[in-house]
């Protein structure tokens, strides 16, 4: 065969990944279920049995207000820094 009429494959993906909407967070806030986190007040840093799910959230939410071209909190509006 030459190589000219070698078939060519073409890789293709079962399905990509998508983003990421945390369902499980949002389906207790459905039923009603509280989910508690504490942030200690000196450092910011947050505690409790709920951390790795609200850290989880946090980035789902800066990801869906902020654009990933911005280089620096201080270039983020006043409202979406009050909001995140």
């Amino acid at each position: 065969m030459d190589d000219d009429q070698t078939p060519i494959r073409t890789r293709s993906r079962r399905g990509s990944r998508g983003p990421t909407r945390m369902k499980r967070l949002s389906l207790k806030r459905v039923v009603g279920e509280t989910t508690c986190v504490g942030i200690a007040v000196n450092t910011g840093v947050t505690f409790g049995p709920n951390v790795d799910s609200f850290n989880s959230y946090l980035g789902v939410v800066s990801r869906e207000r902020l654009s990933i071209l911005i280089n620096s909190w201080d270039e983020v509006s006043e409202v979406d820094q009050n909001m995140l």
